[in-house]
């Protein structure tokens, strides 16, 4: 039998220091999700309405549900829990 972990170990972002960390971060998301880690899901309440590029994610072992907005200067985007 599997444990659910009562946790995700992902970290919250709240700024981007460059557009290449951005991009890195995507890279690494899209692997979570190849990886069966992760999955996207439907956003729920949007974090700044329709003007930020936004998607969520699920953390399949813990099912905790992430936001990751896109940076859009000078705002420099986020990756957090919901």
């Amino acid at each position: 039998m599997v444990d659910k972990i009562d946790k995700s170990p992902w970290e919250s972002i709240h700024d981007f220091r460059s557009r290449s960390e951005f991009d890195r971060f995507e890279r690494w998301m899209q692997d979570e999700i190849r990886n069966m880690r992760a999955r996207e899901v439907t956003v729920g309440s949007s974090y700044a309405g329709t003007t930020l590029s936004e998607k969520w994610f699920v953390h399949i072992d813990s099912g905790e549900v992430w936001r990751l907005v896109w940076p859009d200067p000078p705002f420099r985007g986020v990756f957090e829990r919901v």
